[in-house]
């Protein structure tokens, strides 16, 4: 007895020695192979979707931009570099000076290449002033020169004692916070 498969694979064979004469070997590579061009005239092409060896159909590849490069050529047409690169520093903020500065400090903005921070206490504003330098540097290597060009350093916001319809006029207080 034969196997199903074995015999429905005779039948291939038989039914393309009848049309062609020839069977493809499949171990071949090019068992899938069109038959050459028939002589003295030119092969007509088949209409619809060219397929690969396999028989499956070819991926339809445009020649179109990716989506970075139009975004990027977008950027650079409309001026939008040094805004994206600032938004960059505020939202990398950690990364640029470490976490446990980016823990004590806050990038609040960034105006006319001034980067405003605002810190928890007086005593990191001052070890941060005396780190300007370093943190310039560093964003320049990132971002590119020319981005943030000055920081603004400011201590915490001391409280307001201006409550009420009825206050003294004055300073308030004399007291230092931070």
């Amino acid at each position: 007895m034969t196997d199903p498969i074995e015999q429905a694979f005779e039948r291939i064979r038989a039914e393309a020695m009848r049309r062609n004469g020839s069977v493809p070997d499949l171990n071949k590579n090019d068992a899938f192979r069109r038959p050459p061009a028939p002589k003295g005239g030119v092969e007509k092409r088949k209409k619809g979707r060219a397929s690969g060896l396999d028989g499956r159909q070819k991926r339809y590849v445009r020649g179109a931009e990716s989506l970075g490069s139009v975004l990027n050529k977008e950027i650079q047409r409309r001026g939008w570099g040094k805004d994206i690169a600032g938004g960059w520093v505020t939202s990398n903020w950690e990364e640029l000076v470490g976490a446990k500065i980016a823990q004590h400090t806050r990038v609040e903005m960034i105006k006319d290449k001034k980067l405003f921070i605002t810190c928890d206490s007086t005593a990191w504003a001052t070890n941060l002033r005396m780190m300007q330098r370093q943190i310039l540097q560093v964003i320049a290597e990132k971002v590119g020169p020319n981005i943030i060009t000055e920081l603004r350093i400011f201590g915490p916001q001391a409280p307001s004692w201006r409550k009420g319809p009825l206050h003294v006029k004055g300073r308030g207080p004399r007291d230092t916070y931070g």
